[in-house]
C-alpha cells in the first residue's frame, strides 16, 4: 500500500521526470517494473547498467535515481514506470 507521503513525493518525482521524451521502449520499462517490484532499485539498477551505451540506459537510470531520491518504495516506483509514457505526455 502507498503511504499519504509517498504519494507526495510521486507528484515530485513526476515533476522531475518531466514530460521529455525519454526514449525507453515498453519492453524494457516492462522488466525494470518487473525487476523494481520482485528485487528493488538496486537490482532494477543493475538491469538499466545492463543496457550499456543506449539512450535507454541513460533515461532509464535518470528515472530510477528519480524515484529514489524521492525515497519511493518499489511498489510506488512500478507505477510510474508503468505509466512513463503518460508522464512524457503531461497527461498524468
Amino acid at each position: 500500500m502507498i503511504s499519504d507521503k509517498e504519494l507526495q513525493n510521486m507528484d515530485k518525482a513526476i515533476k522531475e521526470i518531466g514530460t521529455g521524451k525519454t526514449c525507453i521502449t515498453a519492453q524494457v520499462i516492462s522488466e525494470a517494473k518487473k525487476t523494481l517490484s520482485a528485487k528493488g532499485y538496486d537490482a532494477a539498477e543493475i538491469y538499466a547498467a545492463q543496457l550499456t551505451g543506449t539512450d535507454e540506459n541513460t533515461e532509464l537510470m535518470r528515472v530510477i535515481k528519480i524515484l529514489r531520491k524521492y525515497n519511493l518504495g518499489p511498489e510506488a516506483g512500478a507505477q510510474i514506470l508503468d505509466k512513463l509514457g503518460a508522464i512524457e505526455s503531461g497527461k498524468w
